[in-house]
């Protein structure tokens, strides 16, 4: 039994470092949902993230103004924009709303240059 305990706390704390590791490299993202109509609860979700968007998101995210590059003629090979993906075929893990994580994606960031 002790031995049952050990690796199942083993397991925990590598996918507890597995999620904190791929919200720093930028491979998941934190969306909160308040508690409203929709979600009487609240609910704090981690997605996977698609390209621009922020660590900490919400529906009330105001994404900052991107410039976007001028080609004047010239052949660019960048990667198109796609449409992102809905919440919910992105969503990995459901917990209960976090305050914390929601006042953070109202936080203003600087605009991209």
């Amino acid at each position: 039994m002790k031995k049952l305990f050990i690796f199942l706390l083993i397991v925990a704390a590598a996918v507890c470092f597995w999620f904190v590791f791929g919200l720093w490299i930028g491979l998941y993202s934190v969306y909160s949902y308040p508690p409203s109509t929709e979600h009487p609860d609240g609910a704090t979700l981690i997605v996977s993230r698609d390209e621009w968007e922020p660590m900490f998101n919400s529906p009330e995210y105001k994404a900052p103004e991107r410039k976007e590059p001028t080609n004047q003629g010239n052949i660019t090979f960048g990667k198109p924009n796609l449409p992102k993906r809905p919440i919910s075929i992105r969503t990995i893990v459901e917990f209960p709303y976090i305050e914390w994580a929601y006042n953070k994606s109202l936080e203003v960031e600087p605009p991209e240059e």
